[in-house]
């Protein structure tokens, strides 16, 4: 198998660590950067992102059975339970512990 071409590269890295394709401007940087050390700063830019919290938080949430509401025939919905979702998130974005956050649930 041969390793992959830098635009599936980047494509991979974005979809795996964000959640989302990158934008056209993106590949042309990272295509035109022919430095050793591009790929690595691309990952360090995407794990500095925002969205990489959104994309790895979801699959918590999914665990913890998050829910903005009973999803039932009334559909009564929970007023506070967003700032689960942003502690999720946010914990995800500032790295902290995994021993730590546990805890603190």
């Amino acid at each position: 198998v041969a390793p992959a071409d830098k635009r599936s590269l980047l494509r991979r890295a974005t979809f795996d660590l964000i959640g989302l394709a990158p934008s056209e401007a993106e590949i042309e940087d990272f295509l035109a950067d022919q430095s050793p050390d591009a790929f690595a700063r691309v990952v360090d830019r995407l794990l500095a992102s925002p969205h990489y919290g959104e994309r790895w938080g979801r699959h918590w949430l999914d665990v913890a059975r998050y829910a903005d509401s009973n999803g039932l025939d009334e559909n009564i919905g929970f007023p506070n339970a967003f700032r689960y979702r942003d502690y999720v998130v946010d914990s995800l974005n500032r790295d902290k512990p995994f021993n730590r956050f546990v805890h603190e649930q």
